[in-house]
């Protein structure tokens, strides 16, 4: 990761796996600003992870 690690460092979402996606979908939609999720996504299996994350509550 690059940027976005550095400026999340301190995220704590209550799993490393989802401090870990978070950092990689700001990225993504980052390079992409105007995209769709799935069109900033680098594949569908990281679209449908964007989306779960998304959906989740907390």
């Amino acid at each position: 990761m690059g940027w976005a690690e550095d400026e999340f460092r301190g995220i704590d979402l209550g799993d490393a796996r989802r401090d870990r996606r978070a950092v990689q979908l700001v990225e993504r939609l980052a390079e992409r600003p105007t995209a769709s999720l799935p069109g900033a996504c680098t594949g569908w299996a990281e679209t449908q992870a964007a989306y779960r994350f998304l959906s989740q509550e907390t």
